[in-house]
C-alpha cells in the first residue's frame, strides 16, 4: 500500500495502521502505550533514540520526582502506573533510597535499568516499538482528524495511519505540525537547559555526609574566586544505585547575553550540548579539587542530550494555572496530582516554592488540544502556565498523564467520541471499569 501526500510523484508506503500511535517514548509515552495495550488496542510507539526514557534517561535527569508528599514527614502519595514502574525498578535494584529534596523526596534511578524495564513492559504488552525513527509530519482530513503520520526510519520514509494519536514528544511536535495553537514559556522565555553528568569512584560515606546547602555555598565561593567558571550556584547532587556513582545536576546553560537556548532550535541545541559538556568538565574539576569525597572521582558520562525543561505547550481545553499549583487547587476532573514544588530554572537562578502538607490536581482537560478530534498530548507539552509547568513536568506526573491518555483512546474508540468531548470524570470512570489504576490507587 502507498500513500500520496499531495506532492507530484511523492509516494511512501503505509507500513502500520494501529489503533494508537504515540510519538515519544519518555515516561508519558511508555505509560500511554501500556494503558492502550491493556485495553486490547494495537499500539505503535515512535522514538528517535534507541531506547525509551526521554528526559529522565537521554537527558540523565535520573530521578523519579513527584511520588511523595511535601512536609515534615513526606510519604508516598502518587501510585497507579508511577508506582508500578517504581516497583519494577526496585525489583531490578535500579533505584536508590529516596533522597530529601527540600520538603519532599525524590528517587534516583539507574538509566540502564529504566531502559530495560520499559523494553520489558512494552514487549510484554505486544506494543510495536520503532526506535531510531523520527516523526516528520501529521496530516489531517476534512473533519480535522489526524489521518496519517509521516515518519523516517533508517530504511527511509514511510506512513502510519492510526485511529488515534498521542503527542508525547515533549515539544508538541505533532500539534505544531498541524498548526495547532501552542505557546512558548512565559512570553517566549523558557526554563534554562542543564547538562547533567555522572561522577564515578566517589567516596560514598564522605559524600553522604555533605550538607547540600554547604556544597552550594562552596560552589558560589569558588566561582567568585575567579579560579572556576561556575555559573549556577544552587546545585543538586544525588547518590545513584550503583556503588560510587553520583548524579550531578549543576550546570546552567545560557548565551553570554543571558538569552536561553531553545530546545526546538538546532543551532541553540548544538550550542547547549557543547557548552553543557564544557560546564560539566568545569564543575567536575571543582568537585575533585575542592570536595574531598570527590578527590578520586571522575566523570563517567554526561547526558545523551542536554536536559530540556520546557519548549512548546499546547493551548488546551483547560489550563493548569500558576495559582492552581501555589494554592493546591483541587479539580474533579483530575487524572493525576502532585506535591512537587514549583522548581523554576531561569537565567538569574532557581526559584522553588513548596506546597507544605498539600497537593494540587492536574485536570485531564490540560491534555486535550483545542478542537482536537482524535488526538491528545501527554507530558510536558500539556496546557500549563510557565510556573505551573515547572512543577507538573516531572516523571511521576508524566506517568499519570500518559496512562490516562492511553486509556482515553480506548474510551474514544469504544464510545465513538472525539477528544474535545472528553472530561476527566469520564476517563477516570472508564479506567476504573477496566481495572486501570489511577494515581491515587495503590
Amino acid at each position: 500500500m502507498s500513500l500520496k501526500f499531495g506532492v507530484k510523484g511523492y509516494d511512501v508506503p503505509v507500513r502500520y495502521q494501529p489503533d494508537v500511535c504515540i510519538i515519544g517514548a519518555g515516561a508519558s509515552g511508555v505509560s500511554a502505550a501500556v494503558a492502550a495495550a491493556r485495553l486490547k488496542m494495537s499500539v505503535v510507539l515512535i522514538e528517535k533514540y534507541g531506547f525509551s526514557g526521554g528526559a529522565t534517561v537521554a537527558g540523565l535527569s535520573g530521578t523519579i520526582c513527584g511520588l511523595y508528599s511535601s512536609g515534615k514527614k513526606p510519604q508516598q502519595i502518587v501510585f497507579g502506573f508511577a508506582d508500578e514502574f517504581y516497583k519494577i525498578l526496585k525489583a531490578k535494584k535500579g533505584v536508590a533510597e529516596p533522597v530529601k529534596f527540600g520538603s519532599t523526596l525524590l528517587v534516583p534511578h539507574d538509566a540502564l535499568k529504566w531502559k530495560e524495564s520499559a523494553d520489558d513492559l512494552l514487549i510484554e504488552h505486544n506494543c510495536t516499538i520503532l526506535y531510531h525513527t523520527y516523526f516528520l509530519k501529521a496530516f489531517t482530513d476534512e473533519a480535522g482528524r489526524i489521518s496519517s503520520l509521516l515518519v523516517k526510519g533508517q530504511e527511509g520514509q514511510f506512513a502510519i495511519k492510526p485511529k488515534f494519536v498521542i503527542d508525547a514528544s515533549g515539544d508538541a511536535e505533532v500539534i505544531n505540525s498541524i498548526s495547532g495553537t501552542t505557546f512558548l514559556g512565559n512570553n517566549g522565555v523558557v526554563q534554562t537547559p542543564t547538562m547533567i553528568f555522572k561522577m564515578a569512584n566517589v567516596n560514598m560515606p564522605d559524600f553522604l555526609a555533605i550538607d547540600p546547602a554547604d556544597l552550594s555555598r562552596k560552589v558560589a565561593e569558588a566561582d567568585a574566586s575567579g579560579n572556576y567558571n561556575l555559573p549556577r550556584h544552587h546545585v543538586y547532587v544525588f547518590p545513584l544505585p550503583n556503588t560510587g556513582e553520583v548524579l550531578c545536576n549543576m550546570t546552567r546553560i545560557t548565551y553570554k547575553d543571558g538569552s536561553i537556548p531553545l530546545g526546538i532550535n538546532s543551532t541553540d541545541l548544538t550550542f547547549a550540548e557543547i557548552e553543557g559538556r564544557k560546564q560539566s568538565k568545569e564543575y567536575a574539576r571543582f568537585l575533585t579539587e575542592q570536595i574531598p569525597a570527590f578527590s578520586k572521582a571522575y566523570i563517567a558520562d554526561t547526558g545523551v542530550q542536554v536536559g530540556i525543561r520546557q519548549t512548546r505547550s499546547i493551548v488546551g481545553k483547560d489550563k493548569l494555572m500558576n495559582d492552581d499549583v501555589a494554592t493546591g487547587k483541587k479539580n474533579k476532573n483530575a487524572i493525576t496530582f502532585s506535591a512537587w514544588p514549583i522548581e523554576l530554572h531561569s537565567k538569574s537562578g532557581i526559584k522553588i516554592h513548596h506546597l507544605e502538607d498539600d497537593f494540587y490536581d492536574i485536570p485531564f482537560e490540560t491534555l486535550i488540544p483545542q478542537k482536537a478530534v482524535n488526538y491528545l498530548v501527554a507530558g510536558r507539552c500539556m496546557s500549563a502556565e510557565h510556573e505551573a509547568l515547572a512543577s507538573a513536568r516531572v516523571t511521576a506526573q508524566c506517568f499519570g498523564m500518559g496512562y490516562s491518555a492511553g486509556a482515553a483512546c480506548g474510551l474514544m474508540l469504544h464510545e465513538n467520541l472525539i477528544a474535545s468531548q472528553l472530561n476527566g470524570m469520564m476517563v477516570k470512570t472508564w479506567m476504573k471499569q477496566h481495572n486501570l489504576k489511577s494515581s491515587n490507587e495503590k
